[in-house]
């Protein structure tokens, strides 16, 4: 589900954690146009455009690893390797590879992405 992190985050179930018991141990960057972003995200997500990302990737922390995400991972996958092109000093940056339904009022639902040849 996110992709190029430690193994022991890669699954749902850790990212989930995270984003319930320390959502401020990383930086959420919502990567959505603002009208999709204001009608949901993550609570501590922030909000920059992957069009807008290239002037703004000075901004972005070194100190804390940095996780991209968008409904599809189509755009979260596009800054990721953006921020790596742009930007070789972050070391901990991720991007979450799944479907996103962000339902209003910070709800959401995390779907795993399926294989290739797959119905799961």
């Amino acid at each position: 589900m996110l992709r190029y992190i430690p193994r022991d985050i890669r699954n749902g179930d850790r990212f989930a954690s995270i984003l319930a018991n320390n959502p401020e141990s990383i930086l959420l960057v919502d990567v959505r146009d603002p009208d999709e972003f204001k009608k949901g995200s993550f609570k501590t997500a922030v909000n920059i455009p992957v069009e807008n990302l290239e002037k703004k990737i000075n901004d972005l922390p070194a100190d804390k690893p940095v996780v991209f995400v968008c409904t599809t991972g189509a755009r979260s996958g596009e800054a990721f390797y953006m921020a790596k092109d742009l930007r070789s000093s972050l070391k901990e940056v991720y991007y979450v590879e799944a479907g996103i339904t962000f339902k209003g009022d910070s709800q959401y639902e995390i779907k795993k992405p399926k294989k290739l040849g797959s119905d799961k």
